[in-house]
């Protein structure tokens, strides 16, 4: 098994998932300097010119949910999703189809906001209306944790803590660890988070930088 990624990138998300299964994947670190991501053999792979990447024999997925939620039925009894069919489940998903369509979608307007304009001006306008919908978003979480639940799905950690893992980095490298602080649920949560030694060793792989303190 293969995992294309970049350090601290939505790859992030799978290759801690990895580290849980115990699964000894080859790690395959791209970079988006030196044309790589636009290689020919790599877009027969990926042809969005992104990572994650994930290689498995015959099957070949990319989209960072896509590979946790196969990752995490590959092994039903790691605990990683909660039993198929179940309500636990279905709001495992929910949370997880949440992150993925409105709060790292919004993320890409303050990141890449260039894109969506035609000004540099506008394009700082764009980054402004992503930070305050991506606040909203992100506040949502921090209500629904203040019910008392320790994970979102319920007792028990699955790959939607993970992911949301990584939409906690990017929120604090958009300049907003005063406010995600103030989302006083959420950012215990996070703090629980990092301090997992699965998380840990990835971190170390990719040299990421602890960012939560409780």
């Amino acid at each position: 098994m293969k995992l294309y990624y970049l350090p601290d990138t939505a790859s992030l998300a799978p290759h801690i998932i990895l580290k849980r299964l115990g699964v000894n994947a080859e790690l395959i670190e791209m970079n988006k300097n030196d044309g790589g991501l636009m290689d020919e053999k790599y877009l027969k792979l990926n042809p969005n010119c992104r990572v994650p990447t994930l290689v498995n024999g015959d099957l070949v997925l990319f989209e960072s949910a896509a590979i946790c939620l196969h990752l995490a039925d590959s092994d039903p009894d790691s605990g990683l999703m909660p039993p198929l069919g179940s309500n636990k489940r279905a709001m495992a998903y929910k949370w997880l189809i949440f992150m993925t369509n409105s709060i790292q979608a919004d993320m890409m307007l303050y990141f890449y906001g260039e894109r969506f304009c035609k000004s540099e001006s506008a394009a700082a306008e764009v980054r402004e209306v992503g930070i305050e919908r991506v606040k909203t978003f992100m506040s949502r979480i921090d209500d629904a944790l203040s019910d008392g639940r320790p994970f979102l799905s319920g007792s028990a950690k699955t790959i939607v803590e993970d992911y949301l893992l990584i939409l906690g980095r990017w929120f604090m490298q958009m300049g907003q660890k005063d406010a995600l602080q103030d989302m006083a649920h959420l950012y215990a949560l996070l703090c629980v988070l990092e301090d997992d030694l699965c998380v840990k060793a990835a971190y170390e792989v990719e040299g990421c930088k602890a960012l939560f303190v409780d």
